[in-house]
């Protein structure tokens, strides 16, 4: 017989001799495994049910702990091998199989991942994955519904508008999960296609929506081509919608007047009648008056004057193209990245004699660099009678030209004016860019979306004679940002894009009197294919610009050490990456719209809190309250 015992040192395992001693029968021998275990180290528990099972364990290193068991009966090895396993579940741990047959002591948490495949529900005490193919019932609506009765550490996956399930979990869950796919596949879904004579199945597809309420108990879909519906609902439910589908398609008692009042819901009258129009005379008969049809544009109706067989087949037509149109989400994603970089060093020193006689000069001097020490030197060196206040003010207005750190001196010995300047500077500028414009608009039809400034550019300007009457002329150009697009769906969701983008903006200013402009302007036009809800890169600019100016004195400049001193040397570095992308959503109905709509709404209300500091937003006091009361003494 074998023995846990219930100490918690050493092995636990004891091979009693009652084996040796007592023969017993081979009935009797596989159920002689006794567990009585109190706080007993886990890995000695382990080590145990190897050498009673004959199976191979590789222990992960995080699995610890103490194990307490007690049982009452003798215990065979299979089940010593499923009381291990439970065990292990109730303390966190659990079994995975290895290709090799070895088992694997891991962690419950994360090994969902490692479940091996199984046809069937599976190991007692290991968790398994199966694959639940369903036939009628959505994936989507199964996996909701047995989501709340696995493990916590079970996985469920459902491929979107799919009919497969994928579920990881112990046996008896993966049991629950193939009853509740049973469940709803038995629940006996019909389909079925109704073919309608006189009632327009846009009008009945309209009616069903609205008696259904938010979650109508069916799913019909309107195909105006063959002017016929697709149910899907239960047998009993399908039964009644036949039944009032019948009673709503029928002719009128009366015969038809020789006016029609149609009025339109989505479509745009000026649009249809000249359609219209073009297919009058194909309807024309001998012997009667030919069919007319006018348009009411305040009332969004047309109006058709025709037999009563006319009419019908005009007002079916009409229906056919008064249909709900889908509508396009254009989000544009311009994204730029900018670095400059700028190093200056240069040294300046003039020498010369005030004398008035020999003016011996020695200088040096640099385009680059401000301010011109010959010019500040030699308005500072005047006194005097001599003195010009203007020149000196000029040449020190100079100085208002440097930036970084600048060390000067100057002044004057007898006849000898000496300056000299040290320049210094380094900047760095960054930026990111990021602008998300986005318009809505009808499929198949224009729109623009243009947020920006109009500023004035000068075009000419001119005197008159002796200076009198100038004028000038300006023209305004627009500088922003502007989307330009026309969607067109296509079968598949697949979306056609002609697509204008431009990003202006002011760089500087030329010439401030004149008001002249210095813009920046980046612009892609172009057609791409995107699916929907896809994002598409449509261009962009990765650029790395590098410049480096230096000026010297020949020879002198090369010098070692005092070389320095004849010199001058800029460098800059600009670097850009500019990348802009594309997401075209497409709405179909109203409740896309709504959740597209909401979504926006509540980021700007965020927004408005997170800036204002207020608890509320004011957008839902604009939107949701009342207009307040004027309050009146």
């Amino acid at each position: 017989m074998t023995f846990f015992s219930t100490s918690n040192f050493g092995r636990s395992l004891l091979l009693g001799v009652a084996l040796a001693i007592v023969p017993m029968t081979q009935a009797f021998a596989a159920d002689d495994h006794m567990i009585s275990l109190q706080e007993a180290d886990i890995r000695d528990f382990i080590d145990d049910v190897s050498v009673v099972t004959g199976r191979t364990f590789l222990v992960d290193p995080r699995v610890q702990g103490k194990v307490t068991i007690s049982s009452e009966k003798a215990l065979n090895d299979r089940e010593v091998f499923n009381v291990f396993k439970e065990v292990l579940r109730v303390h966190g741990y659990t079994l995975v199989r290895t290709p090799n047959g070895e088992y694997r002591v891991t962690l419950l948490q994360g090994s969902a991942q490692d479940a091996p495949l199984t046809t069937s529900n599976g190991a007692s005490g290991q968790m398994s994955t199966a694959i639940i193919k369903l036939r009628e019932a959505d994936a989507a609506a199964a996996a909701r519904l047995i989501k709340p009765v696995m493990h916590s550490q079970g996985q469920v996956t459902a491929n979107p508008n799919g009919r497969v399930l994928v579920v990881t979990d112990f046996p008896e869950n993966l049991r629950k999960a193939r009853e509740i796919a049973t469940a709803m596949e038995s629940s006996n879904v019909a389909r079925e296609i109704i073919q309608l004579r006189q009632l327009s199945v846009v009008d009945a597809e309209e009616a069903l929506t609205t008696l259904g309420g938010q979650t109508p108990p069916y799913k019909v879909v309107a195909l105006p081509a063959t002017n016929s519906l697709i149910i899907e609902a239960s047998p009993d439910e399908m039964v009644r919608l036949r039944q009032l589908l019948e009673t709503m398609d029928v002719g009128s008692a009366t015969p038809r007047g020789a006016i029609s009042v149609v009025p339109l819901r989505f479509a745009n009258g000026a649009d249809l009648i000249e359609m219209i129009a073009g297919l009058l005379p194909s309807y024309a008969q001998d012997g009667q008056p030919a069919p007319t049809v006018a348009y009411d544009a305040g009332s969004n109706t047309l109006v058709i004057s025709a037999e009563g067989e006319t009419q019908a087949e005009l007002t079916a037509l009409i229906r056919r193209l008064d249909v709900r149109r889908p509508q396009v989400l254009v989000e544009a994603l311009i994204v730029e990245i900018s670095d400059v970089a700028a190093k200056e060093l240069g040294v300046q020193f003039a020498l010369g004699d005030t004398s008035g006689q020999t003016i011996p000069l020695i200088s040096t001097n640099y385009t680059r660099s401000a301010p011109n020490l010959l010019s500040l030197a030699g308005a500072l060196g005047v006194t005097g009678d001599d003195v010009d206040e203007d020149t000196r003010a000029a040449a020190l207005s100079t100085l208002t030209g440097l930036s970084g750190g600048t060390i000067g001196i100057g002044g004057r010995s007898g006849d000898v004016l000496f300056g000299a300047i040290l320049n210094a500077v380094e900047t760095d500028d960054d930026s990111n860019v990021l602008s998300t414009p986005f318009v809505t608009t009808l499929d198949n039809q224009p729109a623009t979306f243009l947020v920006g400034q109009e500023i004035p550019i000068t075009t000419g300007e001119a005197l008159g004679s002796a200076n009198v009457n100038p004028f000038r002329t300006f023209e305004r150009k627009e500088v922003g940002i502007q989307l330009d697009v026309l969607p067109q769906i296509s079968e598949g969701d697949v979306i056609r894009l002609e697509i204008s983008q431009e990003v202006s903006s002011i760089a500087g200013v030329l010439t401030s009197d004149a008001g002249d402009f210095v813009t920046n302007k980046r612009q892609i036009t172009t057609t791409v294919l995107a699916n929907d809800g896809e994002i598409i890169v449509l261009g962009g600019l990765l650029q790395d610009d590098e410049q480096i100016d230096f000026e010297k004195v020949p020879v002198l400049g090369d010098l070692p050490v005092v070389g320095g001193l004849f010199r001058s040397k800029g460098q800059s570095r600009t670097k850009t990456n500019l990348m802009v992308f594309l997401r075209p959503t497409i709405i179909r109905n109203a409740e896309d719209a709504r959740e597209l709509t909401q979504s926006r709404l509540n980021r700007m209300r965020l927004e408005d809190v997170n800036q204002s500091g207020r608890t509320r937003s004011k957008i839902d006091e604009i939107l949701i309250d009342p207009l307040p009361m004027e309050q009146t003494e």
